[in-house]
């Protein structure tokens, strides 16, 4: 038993020193802000911002009030990205439970994922959001339309 721990350790501790031999940490500057439907906070959706030539991809989830602090693979949790133009999309999905009533009279339930948000703000070509993180703290707020 203790050698399979001392094993366990040693490889712990071997692939930690690895990875951070691997990469540098990226040098990432603050981004967080709040997205909205309709001039309401959404819960539980992912803000993807892609890089459009110079910066480092990011990601965030919406807390209840809506708001968001973005982050890289390669970065700390919840530190931004790097400077750079992006292009930003949205992923919200919701689950409902449709009844149905089959031809006998049967009803039943079934849980379906769907889309909280419009369909082109699935698409960072058709989102129209933009961000230009820059040098220090930034904040980018994000107001969605159902129409």
């Amino acid at each position: 038993m203790n050698k399979k721990l001392l094993l366990f350790a040693s490889l712990v501790v071997c692939s930690l020193l690895f990875t951070a031999c691997g990469k540098d940490v990226l040098k990432t500057e603050k981004v967080e802000g709040t997205v909205t439907l309709d001039g309401a906070p959404l819960a539980d959706c992912t803000v993807f911002f892609t890089a459009q030539g110079e910066g480092t991809n990011g990601v965030g989830r919406t807390d209840s009030q809506g708001k968001y602090k973005l982050q890289t693979v390669q970065g700390a949790a919840d530190a931004g990205t790097t400077p750079g133009t992006y292009a930003v999309h949205f992923n919200c999905q919701v689950v409902v439970t449709p009844e149905e009533t089959d031809s006998e009279g049967n009803v039943t339930k079934e849980e379906v994922t769907k889309s909280a948000i419009p369909a082109k703000y699935n698409d960072a070509k058709t989102s129209g959001f933009t961000a230009t993180v820059q040098k220090g703290a930034n904040t980018f707020d994000f107001d969605l339309t159902s129409k």
